[in-house]
């Protein structure tokens, strides 16, 4: 379990919360990747993975708490690959202990599932 993290049910079903304050820039967790032919990922896991920068028809499957983070348009996080098989998300500004931590999904998340975000 990353340090700090938490998981909670909250609005949005579960997500990731803070159990400590953490400052702007701060590495909150680093999550290892499995990369998987997009193919194989049916279902409501289409929703969970990731695109690959390696092979567009590939997808990244995060470890860790990693697919847990919830979207937001005021993301108070980011995520970033910090190595061929780890994503690392980090903080955008200084987070309270209890808030939540959300990233932006993107627009072609949003457009390739024909949805608009809540």
């Amino acid at each position: 379990m990353p340090e700090g993290l938490e998981i909670k049910e909250g609005p949005y079903g579960r997500g990731v919360y803070a159990t400590r304050a953490f400052a702007a820039g701060e590495a909150v967790e680093h999550c290892p990747t499995l990369e998987l032919p997009g193919d194989e990922v049916v279902g409501q896991l289409g929703d969970y993975v990731f695109g690959s920068n390696e092979n567009e028809d590939d997808v990244i499957l995060l470890l860790g708490y990693g697919m847990l983070y919830n979207h937001s348009s005021e993301a108070n996080c980011e995520y970033v690959q910090e190595a061929p098989r780890v994503i690392m998300f980090q903080t955008l500004r200084a987070v309270e202990p209890g808030e939540e931590l959300f990233i932006d999904y993107g627009e072609e998340w949003w457009s390739t599932r024909n949805r608009k975000p809540d």
